[in-house]
């Protein structure tokens, strides 16, 4: 499943000690997270030198991930600084969970002209090219992939306790805990290598699914109860937050996640979509089950993409237009 060029071309280049940077997409997920720290763990194993810059802030609900607290912040001051020093001085900068330079938002330019050999690992749909590439849209998770390259690389002995539990964490949750369609064979493979090598699946459901405090489980409650919508005959279901609702439940960045995934509870619902206002946009959320491709339809007509059953995307029409044309275009998914 991975490439055997890219890990020749890999293991060629990580032979001497490296500068490495590892970037991820903004507002970074527990996969992001997960993979960016269990690869830097394993660089600096293996003799490397590796920084891990977020260009945006990540929720504190990933807090919990060991070897966060070494995150480079991109939007805090001191991190902007000590970000643009390791990116000037870096021999390869990884890009995982994401394959498109421009994603990085801030700090795309800085790292966009650097001469470092960049090296991308994701398994999102349409990669730009990178220097080398792990591109591979049938694995759920970029840290299954990073399990597969070490593996590939002959190092599954340098997994320790911490990077199996940062892999497992992303695995878990870009599955939702093995729940989604992308749950293959190979995922529990990878799973299984890494609870054996000492990640904790009691442990990292709590972290990931125990975080509410009061105020968030009333603004889930409220969101269920005041503002779900079914509609199209059943099969669809949407959740809209305006600003207002922000400001009455006091959202904080991660607030929302997960929400979207509830209407799937109601039967015979196969896309669930959630509308969040923002100050010139609203952002959306996309899912969907079995063969409805929300990635084509995010792209088509909202700006965005992703995976097949999962995507995102975004409109600068309000939310009221927002939701009337994404009630008459979703209409054509069935």
């Amino acid at each position: 499943m991975i490439n055997q060029a890219s890990v020749q071309a890999l293991r060629e280049l990580l032979q001497t000690p490296k500068k490495c940077v590892i970037v991820t997409h903004p507002r970074p997920d527990a996969d992001a997270i997960g993979s960016s720290l269990g690869w830097k763990h394993y660089l600096e194993k293996k003799g490397h030198e590796a920084t891990f810059i977020s260009p945006t802030h990540y929720t504190a609900n990933l807090s919990w991930i060991k070897g966060s607290v070494a995150i480079v912040d991109y939007e805090d001051e001191k991190g902007v600084k000590i970000a643009k020093e390791k990116i000037a001085a870096a021999d390869v900068i990884f890009f995982l969970d994401f394959n498109n330079i421009n994603r990085l938002e801030k700090p795309g330019d800085t790292v966009a002209a650097s001469k470092a050999v960049k090296v991308m690992i994701d398994h999102h749909l349409q990669p730009e090219p990178f220097d080398i590439s792990f591109s591979n849209t049938t694995y759920a998770a970029t840290c299954e992939m990073i399990y597969d390259i070490i593996d590939c690389l002959g190092d599954t002995d340098l997994i320790d306790a911490t990077i199996a539990e940062n892999l497992y964490a992303g695995l878990v949750a870009d599955t939702g805990f093995f729940q989604h369609p992308n749950t293959t064979p190979n995922v529990h493979k990878v799973a299984g290598a890494l609870i054996a090598k000492g990640a904790s699946p009691d442990y990292v459901s709590d972290k990931v699914n125990n975080i509410f405090d009061e105020r968030r489980l009333h603004y889930f409650g409220f969101a269920l109860l005041e503002k779900l919508k079914v509609v199209n005959g059943g099969k669809v279901a949407y959740i809209s937050i305006g600003q207002s609702e922000a400001r009455r439940f006091n959202l904080q960045l991660g607030d929302n996640e997960g929400l979207v995934n509830y209407p799937f509870k109601i039967q015979g619902v196969q896309v669930a979509v959630l509308f969040s206002e923002e100050r010139e946009k609203v952002k959306i959320s996309f899912r969907s089950k079995g063969d409805i491709d929300m990635n084509t339809f995010a792209r088509k007509y909202f700006e965005g993409g992703g995976h097949k059953n999962a995507s995102g995307g975004k409109s600068t029409i309000g939310m009221e237009e927002t939701e009337k044309k994404f009630i008459e275009l979703v209409k054509e998914l069935f």
